[in-house]
This record gives C-alpha cells, sequence and structure tokens, in this order.
C-alpha cells in the first residue's frame, strides 16, 4: 500500500475582496449587509469555501497528514505491524492536541449542506467526514498508548490491535480522502481563476500577481505529480513542456515584483510583501532554475542529494504559506 501525494490548495481571502469600495458597489441591492460591508450570502459561501480549504491543508501537509505520516513511517502499512528492535517511544511523537482537528473536520462537514453548493465535493465530504473522524480516535488512543510507555506492560499486544484497526480505517479513509481532493480541487481551481478575475478589474495587480505566480508554482508541481516524476526519475520528464510552466512562472514573478515596488499600488491595494513571502518565492524560483538546468543539460550531477523535486514540493507548499500569511495580515492593518 502507497501513500497517495496531494497537493495543498491556495485560497486567496474572500473577505478582503468583499471589503474593497469598487466591489461594494457591485453588491446587489437589498442583500443583508453584515458590519464587513459584505452581503451575509457573500459571508456564508467564504466561510464554507474556507472550510473545505481548511480541511483539504490539513489532508495534504498539515497535521492530520503529518500525523498519519508519522507512524506509516515507524510502523509501516502492512497488516502486521513492524516493531523495530530499538524502538523507543521517546523518539516516537504522534502530535500534541489530536482532539482541535475534530473541530476542523466537523466544521466542514457542517457547511456541506450549505450554500453555496459544490455538488460532488459536498457528498465526498459528507462521506470523508466519519472515516477521518475514525482515524482521528484511533490516532488519539495510539499517542495515549506509546506516551504512556504501556507497551512495556502488555508487550505490544494493544499495539498490534490498535495498528490493525489503524490499517482498516486507513484502508477506508484513502480512497474517500482521493475522491474529496479530486473534487474539491476543481472547485478550488475555479474559484481561483474567478479571483483572479475580480482582481484584475479592480486593477489590484499586485494581488492578482502574487495569487498567479503562486498558481503558476503549484502548475509544476501538479504537472510532476501527474506524470509521475520524482527524484529518481527527473530526467523522464519533457523539456519542452517544462520549459512552458517555467516561463509562465518567471514572467509572473517580475510583473508581481515589478507593481509591488509601485508606492502608488502599495497604498491602493494596502499591500506590503512580508520578508517570508520573499524569500519563499526566491526559493520556488532557484530550484526551478536548477531543475531547467537539469533537464536541459541531462546533467544530474548537480542534484547531489537526489532531492530536487522533493524540494520543490517542499518550497511551493511554503510559498502557499507565506503568501496567505501575507493576505491575512494585511487585511488586518
Amino acid at each position: 500500500m502507497r501513500r497517495q501525494g496531494r497537493l495543498v490548495l491556495c485560497s486567496i481571502l474572500l473577505c478582503f475582496l468583499l471589503a474593497s469600495c469598487s466591489l461594494l458597489d457591485e453588491l446587489k441591492g437589498g442583500a443583508s449587509i453584515n458590519v464587513n460591508g459584505a452581503s451575509l450570502e457573500e459571508e456564508h459561501a467564504a466561510a464554507k469555501y474556507s472550510a473545505y480549504i481548511n480541511l483539504n491543508n490539513l489532508m495534504t501537509g498539515g497535521t492530520f497528514d503529518r500525523v498519519i505520516e508519522s507512524y506509516i513511517n515507524e510502523f509501516g502499512m502492512n497488516d502486521e505491524i513492524y516493531i523495530s528492535e530499538d524502538f523507543d517511544s521517546s523518539g516516537f511523537v504522534v502530535a500534541p492536541g489530536l482532539e482541535g482537528l475534530a473541530k476542523t473536520v466537523n466544521t466542514a462537514v457542517d457547511r456541506a449542506a450549505g450554500e453555496p453548493s459544490y455538488g460532488a465535493a459536498d457528498e465526498a465530504l459528507i462521506q470523508l467526514g466519519p472515516a477521518m473522524l475514525d482515524l482521528l480516535d484511533t490516532m488519539t488512543e495510539i499517542s495515549d498508548y506509546y506516551s504512556d510507555r504501556n507497551f512495556t506492560e502488555d508487550q505490544f499486544a494493544k499495539g498490534r490491535e490498535l495498528h490493525s484497526r489503524f490499517i482498516a480505517q486507513y484502508s477506508t479513509y484513502e480512497p474517500l480522502a482521493d475522491r474529496f481532493y479530486h473534487d474539491f480541487d476543481q472547485v478550488a481551481a475555479q474559484q481561483k481563476l474567478t479571483d483572479l478575475e475580480t482582481l484584475k478589474e479592480q486593477d489590484f495587480l499586485i494581488r492578482y500577481y502574487a495569487l498567479s505566480l503562486v498558481m503558476r508554482a503549484q502548475d509544476i508541481e501538479k504537472a510532476f505529480f501527474e506524470a509521475e516524476i520524482y527524484d529518481e526519475n527527473i530526467l523522464d520528464y519533457k523539456l519542452e513542456e517544462y520549459r512552458l510552466l517555467f516561463d509562465l512562472l518567471i514572467h509572473d514573478s517580475k510583473q508581481f515584483m515589478e507593481y509591488a515596488e509601485d508606492d502608488k499600488r502599495k497604498k491602493q491595494e494596502s499591500w506590503t510583501t512580508n520578508p517570508e513571502l520573499e524569500s519563499a518565492l526566491e526559493e520556488v524560483i532557484g530550484t526551478a532554475t536548477d531543475i531547467l538546468t537539469i533537464l536541459e543539460t541531462k546533467d544530474t550531477s548537480s542534484n547531489r542529494d537526489n532531492m530536487l523535486i522533493s524540494s520543490y514540493f517542499s518550497q511551493v507548499s511554503s510559498l502557499i504559506d507565506a503568501y496567505n500569511y501575507n493576505i491575512s495580515v494585511d487585511m488586518t492593518e
């Protein structure tokens, strides 16, 4: 059984868009308006989208995903638990605060029946939620079992029972998670295009290119995933296809940096580029350039640790985090 790779989703904060004066002028008359200037319908739509994004990212590199990965790395994914001869529970940490993750799951599930409808993604989430909660309950038991060192008293008898339960529940969870990811990815992709269109219409070009460059970086990541390109087979990817994606990333990055230096625009868009975003973008561009060089020269000697693709995936995730942090900070200033 091999775990599937998934992408972290990037969400623009819709409440910022709704707070812009030009967008407020376009809100339909007669709608209920809250104190932030957004209609209640728009507020509920933003809350649902945010809840789904939070759940998706919990499953793709977030705490839930890391908890599962930590357990699998230690005990394996076979039906029979693997216990190393030198196992020491002090070196095995599942994760603190697992009970808090249930709130994220329940919040998303509670929104599934609300508007706007996400169609298949709603149905997928309704089925996924209980499977995730079952896994969380089991992981909490596992965490308590090893934290209390009960395995020293029963020679892993309870550990074997918990492992069997984990494998069964994970086998149920995985296809449901894949279905949700696939269905919601389509919703998120359309939402990002809508966000881009709105930003461009409002002449928010710093924010437009900030979001666009993140999407360009994700396009490369997604292309590698779909082509099953990893560190060990990097040369299998077609140079021409990569160059097209790379050029789009470089173009949007240059546009972003140019507009982000315009003081008039920064004031208009209430924008300040945080150092975290600058650093994350620099790392993504640097690694993307290294990948291009390897594909051009067919020489992988510069990829000394054979981790270039893995590094790119990690850096894109950091870029998304930095982007989301940047726009959230701008909104609160």
